[in-house]
């Protein structure tokens, strides 16, 4: 069955400013690491549904990203019709195909019941989320040089696995996420953002 899904994404952990995951097998900063990625799905299409709505995909590892064995649930953005919300929950599962069913057969090993939240997101220099009653996310602007040039990390192994491309770097300090069943921990400042454009 065919997709596709495009738009923005943000990306946070438990590990300090930059997290070893992204670059290969690494010892996070606390032994564990905990992530949470979230998508805002501006255009898509599965199944002759129209998609649009706000993805939110958690996750624990007892290691690192690439030693696998994790713990997962996505949370769905009460906005999106029940339609939308099945697909979108199928596609960022992995369960419809893609570059993504690889990812997750190799790092997941357990995904909790999805829930519905409501997904609040205020995009721009300083973006911002909050998750029903289980978590918010603070970033800051994208870390520049000197000369106010963005800096940009190309193809590292975590992103090419997720087909994210080039990411950008923002501290992520003050975010923090808790809720049954997952890990409560507060992000030590590692952050990355992009634009994702996803086919089957």
């Amino acid at each position: 069955m065919a997709w596709t899904v495009s738009g923005r994404w943000w990306e946070h952990c438990s590990c300090k400013m930059w997290c070893p995951c992204w670059v290969g097998p690494a010892e996070p900063d606390e032994g564990w690491c905990s992530g949470c990625l979230i998508f805002d799905v501006r255009e898509g299409d599965s199944d002759g549904v129209s998609l649009r709505g706000r993805v939110v995909i958690r996750i624990d590892f007892p290691a690192d990203f690439f030693s696998g064995n994790g713990v997962a649930r996505l949370y769905l953005d009460e906005s999106a019709t029940d339609e939308q919300r099945t697909e979108l929950e199928a596609i960022f599962s992995g369960k419809r195909g893609g570059h993504l069913e690889a990812v997750w057969d190799a790092t997941v090993a357990e995904w909790l019941p999805a829930q519905v939240a409501r997904i609040d997101l205020e995009d721009g220099d300083t973006p911002s989320m909050r998750v029903g009653d289980v978590g918010h996310a603070h970033f800051q602007a994208p870390m520049q040089d000197p000369t106010g040039t963005v800096t940009v990390v190309h193809d590292a192994a975590a992103a090419t696995a997720f087909g994210l491309g080039t990411v950008t770097l923002p501290r992520s300090d003050g975010s923090r996420w808790w809720g049954s069943g997952m890990r409560q921990w507060e992000s030590g400042g590692s952050g990355t953002a992009g634009d994702f454009n996803w086919r089957s």
